[in-house]
């Protein structure tokens, strides 16, 4: 199993984060909806201009506060309707980034969502030589 390194408490107490990751799913997806500690570290990431990834049903965690507002998303199709009234445009692609938001459908496209946050992390070369290792390209 997956362990965090850091207690979710921890994390909305530090001041910046680099990159900020929701993990997608269902469940997950409630919790960044509804955990106020997760909607707080969301919107001080985006109004702090920093990167805010999310994948899946978990890009529903912009609507309780509106954060979507003026964004171009993603989201795992089974969710659109629920997303793309509160954005200005919801788009069909496996990875969509809007500035500091980088978000994306679901686990088939986890792949070209790592590797976009590394280019957007790491850079251009770091990104390619990742995705030759894999034997992919990049996005």
């Amino acid at each position: 199993p997956l362990a965090a390194h850091i207690r979710l408490d921890a994390a909305t107490l530090a001041k910046t984060w680099d990159l900020v990751y929701l993990p997608g799913g269902m469940g997950s997806a409630a919790v960044c909806r509804e955990d106020a500690r997760v909607q707080e570290l969301v919107e001080r990431q985006l109004t702090g201009g920093r990167s805010l990834a999310i994948i899946c049903a978990s890009v529903t965690a912009l609507v309780p506060r509106r954060l979507g507002a003026g964004r171009t998303v993603t989201s795992y199709p089974g969710v659109r309707d629920q997303v793309e009234p509160h954005v200005a445009a919801w788009r069909d692609q496996p990875v969509v980034v809007d500035g500091t938001l980088t978000t994306s459908q679901g686990p088939g496209t986890a792949l070209a969502l790592g590797l976009t946050l590394a280019r957007q992390l790491a850079g251009d070369e770091v990104a390619a030589n990742v995705a030759k290792a894999m034997l992919t390209r990049l996005p």
